[in-house]
């Protein structure tokens, strides 16, 4: 179970990455204003479908829902995010997003180990290992 749960947060975290330099998806998180995105992202040579909302302020928190689909496995994970929490997030995406424009390196998904060391891995990866910020289901079992 606890490796189930390590790799659908890491799968959340590949198409987050790839997400990192688009600009609309960190002002969305950095308003708490509505958003939604659908994509697809290979790694570990299965296709990993993924659709990112935004779905806005629930008292003090912004409420962020990611739904990942892989291998016949459905998982949704909610965060609900503090204003420092955002700041911090916004602050690492935006920092990657500028050395990624000036990089001429692809950013790489073919594998949970390449992805790990990214800052924007990292910075989201604290919370959504923290069950007072994230939580995660999926129709395999509850994950708390």
């Amino acid at each position: 179970m606890k490796k189930y749960c390590i790799f659908a947060i890491t799968l959340v975290l590949t198409t987050l990455i790839v997400l990192a330099d688009d600009a609309r998806f960190t002002n969305a998180l950095k308003n708490c204003s509505s958003y939604s995105e659908s994509g697809t992202v290979n790694t570990e040579g299965m296709n990993v479908t993924s659709t990112k909302k935004i779905l806005g302020w629930e008292g003090d928190r912004c409420v962020y829902q990611e739904k990942v689909q892989f291998a016949g496995i459905d998982s949704c994970i909610t965060c609900k995010l503090t204003q420092p929490q955002i700041n911090e997030l916004v602050s690492v995406m935006q920092a990657y997003a500028v050395v990624q424009k000036y990089s001429n390196a692809e950013v790489d998904t073919s594998s949970i180990s390449a992805v790990q060391n990214n800052p924007v891995v990292k910075a989201w990866n604290k919370y959504l290992q923290d069950s007072s910020v994230c939580s995660m289901t999926s129709n395999q079992q509850s994950v708390e």
